[in-house]
């Protein structure tokens, strides 16, 4: 970070949903670093506790802990109207908060397919819908970032329900920007590779299933969560001004058919 972009966000309140671990515990932390006023939601209190207690103090005002559940339509209410009250109000979303079940398509549950759309779609729009409400109910600007996926674009056999609910994401942020425009509220993505992540310790934590994803990758190698967290944090600033509707893979060139890296097929 350089002396420039270090106070980026004095003043601003943001919240960030899914923020107990991994991206968004990195997305907080820069947040908190550049300045911002920071509400870190999780399903438990207690899991947030910890990160509350790192947190680098705002330039004004203190962090905020919302806990609750994104699935649950009363539990996002209460977590916006939390963050509009102990804030008094709100210039960036990020919803981070996401799920995925691994389960062949032909055996899936309806139950388990729901509840991924339920966290990963619902639970994007029921903040959206809250957030978009303050603004247009003030006449403010805004600004709402969401935590995609590269399974936004590539398809992932055994995560339908993720799959699902990522390609979902492109187009509810596709739809809002469109809608909201013209309020100089901008709606945007950031649509994440391999990344090391604890979500990811299954092959992070083993050498040989390291090695073979990076080899699935154009850069060879996975990313940080720092450079996910950096992306979120320029489309949420002044330096992205004019950009809206867009979803920003950060994914060290997965999207890019890795496996034309040679041409086989001519």
């Amino acid at each position: 970070m350089t002396e420039q972009t270090s106070k980026r966000f004095a003043h601003k309140k943001v919240l960030v949903t899914g923020a107990s671990q991994g991206i968004g515990e990195d997305v907080a932390m820069h947040f908190a670093s550049e300045g911002a006023q920071v509400a870190i939601n999780g399903r438990k209190a207690e899991k947030l506790e910890p990160l509350l207690n790192k947190l680098p103090k705002p330039v004004s005002g203190e962090h905020l802990i919302v806990a609750g559940d994104m699935s649950v339509e009363e539990d996002v209410d209460r977590v916006m109207k939390e963050t509009l009250d102990g804030f008094d109000g709100l210039d960036v979303l990020i919803c981070n908060a996401g799920m995925q079940i691994e389960c062949p398509s032909d055996e899936i549950s309806l139950k388990d397919f729901n509840m991924v759309m339920a966290v990963n779609v619902s639970g994007v729009v029921l903040c959206a819908r809250a957030a978009l409400k303050y603004w247009r109910g003030k006449d403010l600007p805004g600004n709402i970032i969401v935590n995609s996926s590269v399974h936004q674009q590539i398809p992932k056999p055994h995560y339908l329900g993720y799959s699902a609910s990522k390609g979902a994401v492109g187009n509810i942020v596709r739809t809002l920007a469109l809608e909201y425009a013209r309020f100089d509220i901008r709606v945007n993505a950031v649509a994440p590779g391999a990344i090391v992540t604890p979500i990811n310790d299954a092959w992070v934590k083993d050498p040989e299933k390291y090695e073979a994803t990076a080899k699935h990758i154009p850069m060879k190698r996975p990313g940080e969560c720092r450079e996910i967290s950096d992306a979120i944090a320029f489309l949420a600033s002044k330096e992205s001004s004019y950009i809206t509707g867009q979803t920003l893979f950060v994914d060290g060139g997965l999207t890019l058919y890795a496996d034309f890296e040679q041409n086989w097929s001519s």
